[in-house]
């Protein structure tokens, strides 16, 4: 079936539109996974695929290798194998909150790649997802994927019931598709995975109740922020979902929660700001003064007194600080007796 340089080394697997092998690349030394379509009515799906994959550069999507010509007709895509089982396993299922923020952040980062990509993958749901022996989620199966655009459209029902948005059901011939139904997925897919079933709302056709706070029952207590942007996700108005982006952005904060150090130098001092030294004071009598406090998430203003500025706006109770930033005590009209205080902030990365 393959070509030489391939040997399948176990049974095919059933894929969304057709079988997957794994197989060995004898001339690279490693394992990899052919998709294949000899159905010549489908075949334009698995280009659709191969279209989409080609684009992706991202550590939680599946990497394409190569395309062959089969023997005896079709085409195979030979992309990266992944070990390890789908989310739908028992097996994945997340023992803490903090396990539950990496899964969570490992499919948002990957569906943003997506999206970035100009890309809608259309068919995100856990069994499209595994946790290789690494730890890393890995998105794979494209076979609905489009390319966004102005003219993009369906026709027909595709998707998964449970895990496909409401728009996806309507009667119309031709239904617009945009990033947005794969936002509702990830949403549905949150759910799945912080409380291991679906509600009988999203499993309706159409889903129903899509209004509700869904994540306030789930078996782990998220952040309000966190439980608000997943809610956000499965709302019904395609236009009030939130990108992609964003949701990676929050929980990459809690992600990193009380790991940010901040360094503030006033007047030749240093200090730090971290999980064991959370917050500094300077000042400059009968100028002004300044308190900056970490709560594990931001470094904000928590008392401020006088004339002071954070890069020449005047600060206020509850400002965050930016990365990095001057904070002057003082107005301009003092010239050289005016004091600054740099504020650098590190920018710590996610280890899964």
């Amino acid at each position: 079936m393959f070509p030489d340089r391939y040997s399948a080394s176990s049974a095919a697997l059933a894929g969304g539109m057709g079988s997957v092998f794994p197989c060995n690349d004898t001339i690279l030394e490693r394992r990899v996974a052919i998709k294949v379509i000899r159905d010549p009515a489908q075949e334009r799906r698995i280009r659709d695929e191969l279209a989409a994959l080609l684009k992706m550069r991202s550590k939680h999507v599946v990497q394409v290798y190569d395309v062959v010509a089969l023997k005896g007709g079709g085409i195979g895509i030979v992309q990266e194998f992944v070990a390890g089982e789908d989310l739908f396993d028992p097996a994945t299922d997340a023992g803490s909150l903090l396990d539950l923020y990496k899964q969570l952040w490992q499919i948002a980062s990957g569906i943003a790649d997506i999206h970035a990509a100009g890309v809608i993958h259309r068919d995100i749901k856990p069994n499209n997802m595994k946790l290789d022996g690494e730890g890393l989620i890995k998105i794979f199966d494209f076979g609905l994927a489009r390319e966004q655009g102005p003219d993009a459209a369906t026709r027909g029902f595709v998707g998964t019931r449970g895990f496909a948005a409401p728009e996806l059901y309507s009667s119309d011939d031709d239904v617009a598709f945009e990033s947005a139904i794969d936002t509702y997925a990830f949403g549905a897919t949150a759910y799945y995975l912080a409380a291991r079933n679906l509600t009988d709302d999203l499993l309706n056709i159409p889903p129903r109740a899509l209004g509700s706070d869904f994540f306030s029952s789930v078996r782990f207590h998220l952040a309000p922020e966190i439980r608000d942007v997943l809610n956000r996700c499965l709302r019904e108005d395609p236009e009030e979902r939130p990108a992609m982006s964003e949701v990676q952005r929050l929980l990459s904060r809690h992600l990193l929660f009380d790991r940010h150090q901040a360094l503030v130098v006033f007047q030749g001092n240093a200090s730090y700001l971290n999980s064991g030294s959370r917050l500094v004071r300077a000042k400059l009598p009968n100028i002004g003064e300044i308190e900056i406090f970490y709560d594990g998430l931001d470094f904000g203003v928590r008392n401020v007194a006088g004339n002071v500025f954070i890069n020449y706006r005047q600060a206020a109770i509850g400002d965050v600080l930016p990365g990095s930033c001057v904070v002057a005590l003082g107005g301009p009209e003092l010239g050289s007796a005016r004091k600054y205080i740099t504020f650098d902030l590190s920018n710590p990365e996610i280890v899964l």
